[in-house]
C-alpha cells in the first residue's frame, strides 16, 4: 500500500525509498529520512530572483544555458572573504559585457 504523495519533500522521500533495497527502507527512522532530504532532495527548489533557461540549438548539437540569480542562503565558510569593491566591480563588468552582447 503507497500513500500518497501530498508535496515535493513527500515526492522526494517516496523517489528515495524506492530506490533502496527493500530490507533497508524499514531501518530509516523520521529523522533521518528528513535530514537526507534537506542534503539532497530540496536543492533546486529555491525561488531564484532571476531564472533564466533557454535551448540553443546548433548545427551539430542542442545545447541549453540555464542562468540563476539569488541570495546565497548557506552558512558562510571559515576563512571566506567578504563581498569587497574589487568583486562588485567585476560583477559590474561582466553585466555590462553581457548586456553589451544582447544589444548587438
Amino acid at each position: 500500500m503507497t500513500t500518497p504523495v501530498r508535496t515535493p519533500s513527500d515526492a522526494f522521500t517516496a523517489r528515495f525509498l524506492g530506490r533502496v533495497p527493500a530490507e533497508l527502507r524499514a531501518s530509516f527512522t523520521p529523522d533521518q529520512l528528513t535530514a537526507i532530504q534537506h542534503a539532497f532532495g530540496m536543492r533546486y527548489t529555491m525561488d531564484h530572483a532571476l531564472d533564466i533557461r533557454r535551448h540553443v540549438r546548433l548545427p551539430w548539437a542542442r545545447y541549453y544555458l540555464v542562468l540563476l540569480c539569488g541570495r546565497d542562503f548557506r552558512p558562510r565558510e571559515p576563512g571566506r572573504r567578504r563581498f569587497s569593491l574589487h568583486h562588485a566591480a567585476m560583477l559590474a563588468a561582466l553585466a555590462a559585457g553581457i548586456a553589451l552582447i544582447v544589444s548587438l
